[in-house]
């Protein structure tokens, strides 16, 4: 059953949530990843690529200075094309790579923000001592079901935890973060003593995602909750015939999405407004300074931050700038 107030998982780890800023904090969110399909199962999208990859790539330049902007997937699987000969002599071009946050930046900011998170995470109860009592078994249950650790799962922000119940995403079962867009980037420049930096800081990403009001969104799951039978039974639905590759397949054909979004109810407003929206705003803001600064730069970070209604692309246009795509 795929629950009204829940995250887009597959989008949103897909897309917008890079590694290394859950990582240190929320190592149990490794937990709430779908277990891969069982041997036989058909894939409903192949691997099959019969088309030349091609993800999208905008410029954002003036007299002195080119920001190549590249929408990236952070988990892939084996085997998957994504790299194109454009691609590939841009790269050789620029002076630095620009990820969300690189692997050594997002430790530091972490450590750094580690006492602030801790304390908001220490003043946090449990989300089964908040829900309503008649509904605390159904939590339980529910969290149970989807083959989960009940604590672990129970002690996160509850939009963190949400992040498991989706009922698709079974795409990411066999994906991998090293075989991801910046992790592979990360690794070719780190070995050729290339600059990488941050766009953000990822300490205050979490903070941010931490500082949520939870309110409305635990009376959302406990309506939906309400719903659910006693003993909840999993639906043809909840059956995933496989491995369904479309939106990897989509990202790397460089088709757009005018209207992406990382679901419906309240969870999914509230991460579209904290992880898409202000986020892209923030970037917009650093791409008009960067702009000051001469030189070649790549920004690669997650594909979902160019799409949708309030993107990169949206907000940059309110600073008077137009990011052309150049593929």
């Amino acid at each position: 059953m795929r629950q009204s107030c829940v995250l887009d998982l597959a989008r949103a780890q897909a897309f917008l949530l890079a590694p290394m800023v859950f990582r240190p904090l929320f190592a149990a969110l490794l937990l709430l990843s779908p277990l891969a399909p069982a041997a036989g199962q058909s894939a409903g999208h192949s691997l099959r690529q019969d088309y030349s990859p091609a993800p999208a790539i905008w410029k954002l330049a003036d007299e002195d200075t080119t920001i190549y902007l590249f929408g990236t997937i952070h988990v892939l699987p084996a085997g998957f094309r994504w790299r194109s000969a454009q691609f590939d002599q841009i790269l050789s071009e620029i002076d630095t790579l620009v990820l969300e946050s690189s692997d050594e930046d997002a430790q530091a900011s972490i450590a750094a923000f580690s006492g602030k998170i801790g304390r908001v995470q220490a003043d946090r109860a449990p989300t089964s001592e908040r829900i309503a009592p008649e509904l605390r078994d159904r939590w339980r249950q529910m969290v149970e079901a989807s083959g989960r650790y009940f604590e672990a799962v129970d002690e996160m922000p509850l939009p963190l935890a949400l992040l498991g119940f989706d009922g698709g995403g079974a795409q990411n079962s066999a994906a991998r973060r090293d075989l991801g867009v910046e992790s592979i980037l990360t690794d070719e420049f780190t070995a050729a003593g290339r600059p990488i930096e941050s766009i953000e800081n990822s300490g205050a990403v979490m903070l941010s995602i931490m500082r949520i009001d939870e309110g409305p969104i635990l009376r959302e799951l406990e309506a939906e909750l309400a719903r659910l039978p006693a003993k909840p039974v999993p639906s043809d639905e909840d059956q995933a015939p496989g491995a369904d590759w479309s939106m990897e397949h989509a990202w790397a054909r460089g088709e757009l999405d005018p209207n992406f979004s990382l679901g419906t109810g309240k969870v999914g407003e509230t991460f579209d407004r904290v992880l898409l929206a202000r986020r892209n705003e923030a970037w917009s803001h650093w791409l008009k300074r960067r702009l000051e600064q001469p030189g070649t730069i790549m920004v690669a970070v997650g594909a979902g931050h160019f799409e949708g209604r309030r993107s990169v692309h949206y907000f940059l246009e309110e600073r008077g700038l137009r990011a052309e795509r150049i593929n």
